[in-house]
């Protein structure tokens, strides 16, 4: 079977399931893979956790049954996995914008999330230059992450600007022993970006599975204060992938899918649980950094 039947057997699962109890395990399982691994590339392809999209399909399908039926509200939303009236009227509200009781009058206006229908594009004419590299254990470290479950492009490249501006980019790299300008410069209105040392933008996971990111390099020898998060990286094994960015910083992206969709199903390896993802920028040419352990 093909990465992209196996996808949608998953997403078949979820919504057999959507009126009852939701085995991750079971769903990674439909597409071959851990639920580790699952659920981080499902985050990258669709933008929202898994858990977000199973919430909407059962508010979005909530939502059609309190239109079109008479059955109490309370029913409805047990059957789609709330205990009480008001964990449920919390989440349709976040979702529809008005309560489960208003959605009954007439005129009400609804969002729809429909289930997952992908049709992913044959690739191979186009190579995708990448090695697999070996490290020892070392540490990262970064200022002000933020958690980033669900970003858009656009709120990325915000937190980019707000870093360079707010000076944490600056303290950063003084602390990692490079050049503190881009403040200088921006108030200067002299920008360059070839006088930017450029930092790793790094991606990690919290044990409850939320999404950070921050800014960051490796720790120097001489340590760095408590102001900074620190990252312990143990020894690892990585698929590292090179794009030319040609002017444009959002073709890493590309790269994720890339190795979602085309490298991972044939390569033998999966992602590794609880290890950061590093974007690696200089100048026009960006490497991302995949941790990887053999399926």
């Amino acid at each position: 079977m093909s990465f992209q039947s196996d996808f949608a057997s998953a997403i078949d699962y979820i919504e057999e399931n959507l009126t009852g109890d939701i085995d991750f395990n079971l769903v990674a399982q439909r597409a071959k893979c851990s639920s580790y691994h699952f659920q981080r590339m499902f985050s990258s392809l669709v933008n929202i956790p898994l858990s977000e999209y199973i919430r909407r399909r059962r508010i979005t399908l909530a939502a059609i049954e309190i239109q079109n039926t008479d059955v109490k509200i309370i029913d409805i939303a047990m059957k789609y996995g709330y205990e009480s009236h008001s964990s449920f009227t919390r989440a349709f509200q976040t979702i529809q914008g008005i309560t489960p009781s208003k959605a009954r009058t007439e005129g009400a206006t609804l969002m729809a999330y429909p289930p997952l229908n992908f049709q992913f594009l044959l690739k191979g004419v186009e190579g995708m230059k990448y090695q697999i590299k070996e490290t020892e254990p070392f540490k990262l470290f970064g200022l002000n992450h933020v958690s980033t479950d669900g970003w858009t492009r656009e709120q990325y490249l915000e937190y980019s600007d707000l870093v360079l501006e707010d000076g944490s980019h600056d303290a950063t790299n003084i602390a990692a022993g490079f050049p503190g300008n881009t403040v200088e410069m921006i108030e200067k209105d002299q920008w360059d970006l070839s006088k930017v040392h450029l930092l790793h933008f790094i991606h990690f996971w919290n044990d409850e599975g939320v999404k950070y990111s921050m800014y960051g390099w490796e720790v120097p020898e001489a340590g760095v204060d408590d102001n900074f998060t620190v990252l312990d990286i143990p020894q690892s094994t990585w698929v590292v992938v090179t794009i030319d960015l040609e002017s444009d910083r959002a073709g890493i992206m590309s790269c994720y899918n890339d190795l979602y969709v085309n490298w991972f199903p044939t390569s033998g390896y999966e992602q590794v649980p609880g290890c950061p993802i590093i974007e690696k920028y200089n100048g026009n040419i960006a490497e991302l950094w995949m941790p990887i352990t053999k399926k």
